[in-house]
């Protein structure tokens, strides 16, 4: 990403390197309690500081120097001075590549360490050159030299030095994510849900950023790569994909663009600047801008991070439900997370503070993914049991159709029977008369006379029971009129042209609903039939009619003052006949009592349906 290392370094080496021979330390292999320290070096932005100190070797064996300096400079260059000359022993830092550790090491290479050897009986003059180019501020490095066996005893602190505990936690990470990856796009495949498609677009890259900074998959030591100074470790184009998968991912899932259709062109607006910015982060990485213009622009993306975060958690509490607060709180758990990385980096002094903060980010991304994946579970749970619901509404109202539809067929029936048993008999009978009277017309003018008036009678009668069947078949005014009407209606059509004095008592504003179509129909034949038999045979001058409903049972009495008869006198016809039997269909009774002079008392009793009442 810098200016070549000769370019920067060697003039300054050379100028300085008188005045650091005369101010080298010196100290004896294995130093006391197998640590020695320097004085901590203060580097200004865009400077290289130097420090030289001389190691004697009173051993019998090669000694192995571990060099740590604290607050991770930007690169680490340790040298050895011998005849006039400096040669390069080791390198590190925030953007160098890590070499392979050496064999005689039996500890993990860390970013902030050089390895530097001293032959037995001999003594060895170092140097170590610390440069800050990607802060603004200047930072003090603190120098350690340690024994390996010192240094793997500072670091015994948990698994910190278990190189392979932290391998295995890290591939277990990565595979963690890599089975999400899979998943989530096999879930895209079947159920054609762009949210899977962009969650997955998101895992990928966020995989990606977390290979790019690994220290054992490190591209930038590939010699291509490293050819053009490209640094992997401190990339931010996946970092600056993912984050831009993240927010098509943020839309979708929250469904912005109709929520919240402001805050979704401003999220899709901030979505293709942090594309725009992984592209040139692509170019910053080869050395093709300054290296100035690159913390200007790192400055920059650090403080939208945060406003991108912002907007993303009051777009969610502004829309805050069962399914957004998934999403809500994953963003907190990572909030959390970069929030204790930041604690942690306070205390570089502690052990393992570096391996504490990778586990740090690794609980904090785990807790998100989680949090997620949870949240897709959970909508598509959601769109299934609405599905259900919605095939469950469909079904009920099939049911309900394929009810009506044999209720209605039951009716065609109903009345295709009384149509042949009231009407057929009676139009057979008029055409028989009619036959009669043509064969008597010409040797019996009286008795074809009466013939005569007998097909009139009957055919009034038929007209009566023709007009009843087409009133009943008009089923629509139950739902438009009240019950108290269509009763006061059909009372008065009957009796507008006798003399017969009505007293009608019902209750005001009864709701026809509390029928069905078929139990009104029978109901409206019964009473039909007791009132013409009041106005054809009682002689009745006057007529009470009673409606009332007692505790879900339908009461109507008829009384009149007229004739009566007796029962045993009169065979039971068709009309007390049909209304029994439509009686029994509406699960209730019919009762006639009757004197000779005392009038008729017809009294009907049936159950309504307790679901209709309501």
């Amino acid at each position: 990403m810098f200016m070549s290392a000769s370019r920067l370094l060697f003039p300054f080496l050379w100028l300085t390197i008188g005045m650091l021979s005369a101010q080298a330390q010196e100290f004896t292999y294995p130093f006391v309690n197998g640590i020695a320290n320097l004085p901590p070096l203060t580097c200004e932005s865009q400077q290289t500081v130097a420090c030289e100190f001389v190691v004697t070797n009173p051993g019998s064996k090669m000694a192995l120097i571990v060099i740590k300096v604290e607050n991770l400079p930007d690169s680490i260059r340790l040298y050895r001075i011998q005849n006039k000359k400096m040669i390069l022993l080791d390198q590190a830092g925030q953007l160098m590549a890590n070499p392979p550790r050496p064999v005689e090491a039996t500890f993990r290479r860390d970013k902030e360490l050089v390895i530097g050897t001293v032959k037995q009986g001999q003594s060895a003059c170092f140097r170590v050159y610390l440069t800050n180019h990607m802060r603004t501020y200047p930072k003090t490095f603190r120098i350690q030299l340690y024994t390996p066996e010192r240094y793997r005893a500072s670091e015994a602190v948990w698994f910190y030095d278990s190189e392979r505990h932290q391998q295995v936690i890290e591939v277990f990470f990565w595979g963690v994510i890599s089975i999400m990856v899979l998943f989530t796009c096999l879930q895209y495949i079947l159920l054609r849900d762009i949210q899977f498609l962009y969650y997955a677009l998101y895992l990928f890259l966020t995989l990606i950023r977390l290979l790019l900074t690994n220290e054992t998959i490190v591209l930038d030591g590939w010699p291509g790569l490293r050819a053009i100074g490209f640094t992997s470790r401190f990339s931010l184009t996946a970092l600056l994909w993912s984050l831009c998968a993240y927010s098509l991912f943020f839309r979708a899932y929250v469904e912005t663009d109709i929520r919240a259709p402001q805050s979704d062109r401003i999220s899709r607006w901030l979505g293709w600047i942090l594309f725009g910015l992984g592209v040139l982060d692509i170019f910053v990485t080869i050395q093709r801008v300054s290296v100035s213009f690159w913390v200007i622009t790192y400055q920059f993306i650090e403080v939208s991070l945060i406003g991108f975060g912002v907007l993303h958690l009051w777009i969610l509490w502004r829309n805050y439900d069962q399914n957004v607060k998934y999403i809500f709180w994953g963003i907190v758990m990572l909030l959390i997370g970069g929030l204790a990385s930041l604690i942690n980096q306070r205390f570089p002094d502690l052990a393992g503070a570096e391996t504490r903060d990778r586990l740090i980010w690794i609980a904090a991304y785990m807790a998100e993914f989680l949090s997620f994946s949870l949240g897709l579970i959970n909508r598509q749970l959601t769109a299934q049991q609405e599905q259900v619901q919605v095939q469950a509404t469909l079904i009920e109202q099939l049911q309900e159709n394929q009810r009506k539809q044999q209720q209605l067929l039951k009716i065609r029936s109903e009345i295709a029977r009384d149509l042949h048993d009231e009407l057929g008999s009676e139009l057979s009978g008029i055409n028989i008369l009619s036959q009669i009277a043509v064969e008597r017309l010409a040797s019996q003018p009286a008795f074809v006379q009466l013939t005569l008036a007998t097909i009139g009678d009957t055919s009034r009668q038929v007209m009566d029971r023709m007009r009843d069947i087409v009133w009943n078949l008009s089923l629509h005014h139950l739902y438009t009129d009240d019950l108290t009407e269509q009763i006061t209606a059909l009372t008065t059509s009957v009796l507008e042209h006798s003399a017969i004095s009505l007293k009608l008592t019902i209750p005001p504003n009864v709701p026809a609903s509390i029928l069905p179509p078929d139990h009104w129909r029978h109901l409206s034949m019964i009473y039909k039939e007791a009132l013409h038999n009041v106005v054809k045979h009682a002689r009745a001058t006057e007529l009470t009619v009673q409606f009332r409903i007692d505790e879900g049972i339908a009461n109507l009495i008829i009384e009149d003052n007229g004739v009566g008869f007796l029962k045993t006198n009169i065979a039971l016809g068709n009309g007390l006949a049909n209304q029994k039997h439509r009686a029994g269909i509406l699960k209730g009774s019919i009762t006639v009592t009757s004197q000779p002079g005392s009038g008729t008392r017809i009294h009907l009793t049936f159950p309504l349906h307790a679901d209709l009442l309501a």
